[in-house]
């Protein structure tokens, strides 16, 4: 894998766990209603999943040169 790869999955898997700890406070801190958060469950599994195909799509672009 190159180092750009990497750098780009590196980059995708800290944001995602920065935000999945700060959805976990805000649920413990009952700031986000546990009824509000399963509500909204399936729509953060979605966009979570656009984030990862979108982010394999633009790694394999980024690995093909202009020529390729």
């Amino acid at each position: 894998m190159s180092t750009k790869v990497s750098g780009v999955l590196r980059l995708i898997a800290t944001l995602a766990v920065v935000l999945l700890g700060t959805l976990a406070v805000l649920v413990v801190l009952d700031i986000i209603p546990r009824d509000l958060l399963q509500a909204w469950c399936i729509k953060v599994l979605l966009v979570t999943g656009i984030i990862a195909v979108t982010a394999l799509v633009v790694s394999l672009l980024a690995r093909k040169g202009p020529g390729e």
